[in-house]
């Protein structure tokens, strides 16, 4: 790789996949820099078991330091070529934080406000264990067979004259949702985001649970880091625990953040939420949980699962119930009802002694799945999403369009609202949101909704991108 006096950093540009990231795993390359796309595998919906690879084929990255890059009328500014690897990549290869190579390349030094990867859906599949080729709605609506896939970008990158390592985390689990819209299909939201390493730290620890007189730890349990409350909105990064109980996040950005562990079909553990983690650049902030098992308080329901499935699709749902000593029920009866059995329907799988439930979706909507066992009684509230539409994003409006935000106000948040040519309405476009000066205030959200967090008196846009095009609203911190 050639070094280009001090005018541009110099990338080396991987992809890698981490089940369980492995502290060791490293990548070799060129002396000085690495920086690398790193791609992380994460749970549930993705069913692991049954696929045998996931090939993407990545045609170029790039990035960008106009915070203008995509203005509101969809004109694509300055974006600079990283790498052009084209070549098809085996996700599921490249687990436990090996990396794959992917090419290099120089950046002109600055700030790099939007990241981008462009891969071709016609050359990308995923194959089942069977050799048979799973249907993916790639939600490409390019108009050609290269979708470009903006990254969510918390920060600028910041590329100095001696060079950065960037890194591209892919959360494999939460992009590729498996019978979402019924058919046995995968389909596709991407979920992107890209990440300074120099600024950046990380979460571990162990997760167990009290069985019987020991302490056994827990496999398979999902960490979460959001910026508040973990709703979708607001997760930054989420993470998997191995068969010792041990999970690494990397790669987050210093700060402070809100953790949640959780077995999700496990209903008999209960979730443990940390808030207040904080994070340092080049340090690991340990965290180490025990999930109580439910039962502490005498007699339980518990419902524990998936919040959300788009029409036709359906998801499934598991019951624990417990006597009034607090001790778990073999073989429980129960009943499943469906709060509104127009948006949703509930009827157990039946293997189970009841205990696990199918839930479809039929239309738009929220419905109240609600679950008893003798007097007591659950209820998980579950949102049916509408299919995507095939029109391609044509506009896109930040709500509200200015505000005045008081320096102390940290619950102001944006809608963004998509629309197709012809004025439909979308709703299942990823969204990138980021902050034309994070001196002023900086954003915490990947989807329709975004808030932001003031950090010092000032104006500044904060502006959310899908599929090329952008929208602003004015914001005035006071």
């Amino acid at each position: 790789m050639s070094k280009r006096a001090t005018l541009a950093g110099c990338l080396v540009v991987a992809l890698s996949l981490a089940g369980c990231y492995q502290d060791e795993a490293t990548l070799a390359s060129p002396a000085g820099l690495r920086p690398r796309i790193t791609v992380r595998l994460t749970d549930s919906p993705f069913p692991y078991d049954s696929v045998a690879s996931v090939n993407l084929y990545i045609v170029r990255i790039e990035a960008s330091t106009q915070t203008n890059a995509s203005d509101t009328l969809g004109t694509i500014g300055d974006w600079t070529v990283i790498t052009e690897p084209r070549k098809s990549v085996n996700l599921l290869a490249f687990q436990r934080g090996t990396t794959a190579f992917l090419g290099a390349g120089e950046l002109p030094s600055g700030q790099y406000h939007e990241i981008r990867m462009t891969i071709d859906t016609s050359l990308s599949s995923i194959i089942f264990n069977s050799g048979a080729k799973a249907t993916v709605d790639w939600r490409n609506h390019s108009g050609t067979n290269e979708m470009p896939i903006y990254a969510f970008v918390q920060y600028p990158v910041n590329v100095p004259t001696e060079g950065a390592e960037i890194v591209l985390d892919f959360d494999l689990g939460r992009s590729f949702l498996f019978d979402y819209f019924g058919g046995g299909s995968f389909t596709l939201f991407p979920q992107l985001r890209a990440i300074n390493t120099a600024a950046a730290g990380a979460i571990a620890g162990t997760v167990t649970t009290n069985y019987g007189a020991g302490v056994v730890p827990v496999k398979d349990a999902g960490v979460t880091v959001c910026d508040s409350a973990c709703s979708g909105a607001a997760i930054i990064a989420t993470g998997l625990s191995d068969a010792t109980g041990r999970y690494t996040v990397p790669f987050v950005s210093a700060g402070t953040y809100v953790v949640r562990i959780e077995r999700i079909d496990r209903p008999d553990l209960i979730a443990v939420v940390t808030p207040n983690v904080q994070v340092r650049a080049g340090d690991t902030t340990q965290l180490s949980v025990s999930l109580p098992e439910a039962g502490s308080n005498g007699a339980y329901v518990r419902i524990s699962g998936p919040s959300s499935v788009g029409v036709g699709g359906s998801i499934v749902l598991a019951v624990a119930v417990g006597d009034a000593n607090g001790n778990p029920i073999q073989h429980p009866s129960v009943t499943w009802t469906s709060g509104d059995t127009s948006i949703a329907m509930v009827f157990p799988v039946g293997v189970a002694f009841d205990t696990i439930a199918s839930v479809s979706g039929r239309q738009p909507g929220f419905a109240t799945i609600k679950v008893t066992s003798g007097g007591l009684a659950d209820s998980i509230v579950v949102q049916v999403v509408a299919p995507t539409r095939n029109g391609s994003v044509a506009t896109v409006t930040v709500m509200p369009e200015s505000a005045s935000v008081a320096l102390t106000d940290t619950s102001f948040s944006f809608q963004a609202q998509l629309r197709d040519s012809a004025g439909n309405s979308l709703s299942d476009r990823p969204v990138s949101w980021f902050s034309t000066d994070t001196s002023v205030f900086i954003v915490h959200g990947y989807g329709l909704s975004s808030g932001i967090q003031p950090r010092a008196a000032g104006t500044a846009f904060v502006r959310a991108t899908s599929e090329g095009k952008t929208g602003q609203a004015k914001v005035t911190v006071h």
